[in-house]
């Protein structure tokens, strides 16, 4: 299950692209960021799928996220 969450939100991303996570969870129709994150951007950045533009403040709220 967790891996056909992860290719959902892959498809509404484009290739090098930065999105907040409010974007990607606009164009997948989630309201929980808690629920996104547990079901779809941690396992994609796990397995090196989507990584943070800056790491060293995963908290920022400039952080955004890049499909690579």
């Amino acid at each position: 299950m967790p891996m056909r969450r992860m290719k959902k939100m892959l498809s509404v991303m484009e290739y090098g692209v930065p999105y907040t996570s409010k974007a990607i969870m606009d164009k997948l129709g989630l309201k929980s960021k808690e629920t996104f994150r547990k079901n779809y951007l941690n396992p994609a950045m796990e397995m090196h799928m989507v990584e943070m533009t800056i790491p060293d403040k995963p908290r920022s709220r400039n952080q955004r996220y890049v499909k690579i």
